[in-house]
């Protein structure tokens, strides 16, 4: 179910790995099992007609599907498959490595290499850095999602939540609804899948055989989101097999992101309303914003506005009953993109007047994200449970949310049902390696938009000091995945593939300016403060 969410070896650790190191070295043995788990690993790349359509523009596509364990300790048994495709540079340099995008992040979420979904999206963000630039770009969708086999998709929640929302139901009673759905997607999918080997350590193991069947020595790595973990993950178990890792909205394993979910998410939404208060003709226009929000939330609670929308998978018109609890879901979805901030007193305003218009695309883009059939909600649910929930104090986390105010109303809700999630599906937690810092000498470009809803850049800004070597790029006017929204953070992006060493902070102060410039002209817009970078 998709809510706000999202060590170094100890002396043992290490002293175990020399001893069993001299062992093998006296025995001459480790040749021999090498050679061993290579035969009896059944991890294979299988080539595949692509699925989806091309015309002209796109470049010359591989399309295949990843073949591994699906529990490593047991590779004889159940092995599970995941998409891949490579998009090939028309001049490909030899010297450049490709680059490999590990997913939409969520946990959970679909790349949209689907047939229905598959579009030159899936290339065309990255191909400065990429097949413009004579590297190739991999993608792929992490196992149990999108178009992984199994696809680990909650079903019943699908089904609940699309009748859910046709009603008015109090914050108790949709949780007993949404508690339900989980109970029986885990029965359910627990029977086809092992749930406890869905988590950033095992994707990056079919990361690493990925790179082994592609016959490459090194990938360079992009996270967006979640998938940032992935690739954080990756440097830290295989570092001879990266080279360069991008992160982009990045998610950091030693950051207790539910534990702190309260704030953020107030925070969230009084970024948004500051967007406006902060500007005297938006704040002279739309005055007293904040509490306008808390007394729209009391009166939609006490008194909904059903609002009809017409989303991808609705065969008609979908009537959306809009209470003040789902209201802030609404829009701390909504706050994930930059273009929305400036909507959102119109939004106020036109909610207070019982007028449904401009809320209709925020609704829909809501219900679009929970009704995703090829949203993994169990493979996310196994991530969370695995290696965030052991290591959150959710006594300090309903703490902080009873101090949230009228503001906080969801995210209440939200903690008991996340752990509740984490009782349902029971599955061990992950070694305390899984929370601490990831220390490598990798080169690293970190990439934050300072209006990102679910990933704080004060957090990111102290998490990435940890990293030996790196860049760190912060964009004030941009939100969540800062690639998609800026061709400036593509280009330093591209600048840092071709050579980490070089630094970007001043050519995107450059070109960031001329950008918010060019959009003010073409738009109109209130005056906003340029970007602020730091390269270090």
């Amino acid at each position: 179910m998709q809510f706000f969410t999202n060590f170094p070896a100890e002396n043992r650790f290490r002293a175990a790995n020399i001893t069993l190191l001299i062992i093998c070295l006296l025995l001459a043995a480790c040749d021999r099992e090498l050679a061993q788990d290579q035969a009896v690993s059944p991890a294979r790349l299988i080539p595949k007609a692509c699925w989806f359509e091309t015309d002209d523009s796109w470049p010359e596509s591989q399309c295949f599907m990843m073949e591994v364990p699906e529990n490593y300790a047991q590779p004889a048994d159940r092995t599970i498959r995941f998409p891949v495709v490579r998009f090939l540079a028309p001049e490909r340099d030899p010297d450049k490595l490709p680059l490999l995008h590990l997913g939409a992040g969520g946990p959970g979420a679909s790349l949209g290499l689907e047939p229905e979904n598959a579009s030159e999206w899936l290339w065309i963000n990255y191909a400065a850095m990429t097949v413009d630039n004579g590297r190739d770009l991999i993608v792929m969708d992490p196992r149990g999602t999108g178009m992984a086999q199994p696809r680990l998709t909650c079903d019943e929640f699908i089904q609940d939540a699309d009748t859910a929302y046709r009603q008015n139901l109090s914050p108790d009673e949709e949780a007993r609804v949404f508690t339900f759905s989980m109970e029986r997607c885990y029965s359910r999918l627990s029977k086809i899948a092992d749930l406890t080997q869905y988590n950033s350590a095992t994707v990056a193991r079919d990361v690493e055989e990925l790179r082994k069947q592609l016959g490459l020595e090194k990938l360079n790595l992009y996270g967006v989101s979640y998938a940032s973990r992935y690739a954080l993950t990756l440097a830290r178990d295989y570092p001879d097999s990266v080279r360069a890792l991008v992160l982009n909205s990045a998610v950091f394993p030693d950051i207790k992101y539910t534990q702190q979910l309260a704030d953020d998410a107030l925070a969230a939404y009084e970024r948004g309303l500051r967007y406006c208060s902060e500007n005297k003709t938006c704040n002279s226009r739309y005055p007293n914003l904040k509490q306008r929000l808390e007394n729209l939330v009391q009166s939609l609670d006490e008194n909904p506005l059903t609002v009809t929308v017409k989303h991808r998978f609705s065969d008609s018109e979908y009537p959306f009953v809009l209470n003040g609890q789902r209201l802030l879901r609404v829009l701390f979805q909504a706050l994930y993109d930059e273009n929305f901030y400036s909507d959102l007193p119109q939004l106020i305003e036109a909610l207070e007047n019982r007028e449904e218009e401009p809320a209709r695309a925020a609704v829909a883009s809501f219900m679009e994200i929970l009704l995703d059939p090829y949203f993994g909600d169990a493979a996310g649910i196994s991530h969370f449970c695995y290696e965030e929930a052991p290591f959150v104090d959710f006594d300090k986390a309903r703490a902080s949310a009873a101090e949230s105010g009228i503001l906080g109303g969801a995210v209440r809700s939200d903690i008991d049902l996340i752990q509740m999630q984490c009782r349902i599906w029971a599955i061990p937690s992950a070694s305390l390696r899984e929370s601490q810092p990831v220390e490598t000498s990798l080169p690293v470009l970190v990439m934050h938009g300072a209006l990102d809803p679910v990933l704080r850049a004060d957090d990111a800004d102290k998490a990435r000091r940890k990293l030996a070597n790196h860049q760190w790029l912060l964009f004030p006017q941009l939100a969540h995945d800062v690639v998609s929204a800026s061709n400036c953070a593509e280009q330093a992006a591209a600048r840092f593939l071709d050579n980490p060493r070089e630094p970007q902070r001043e050519t995107v102060l450059v070109c960031r300016e001329e950008e918010l410039a060019g959009q003010r002209s073409a738009n109109g817009a209130w005056s906003v403060p340029a970007v602020d970078g730091q390269a270090e």
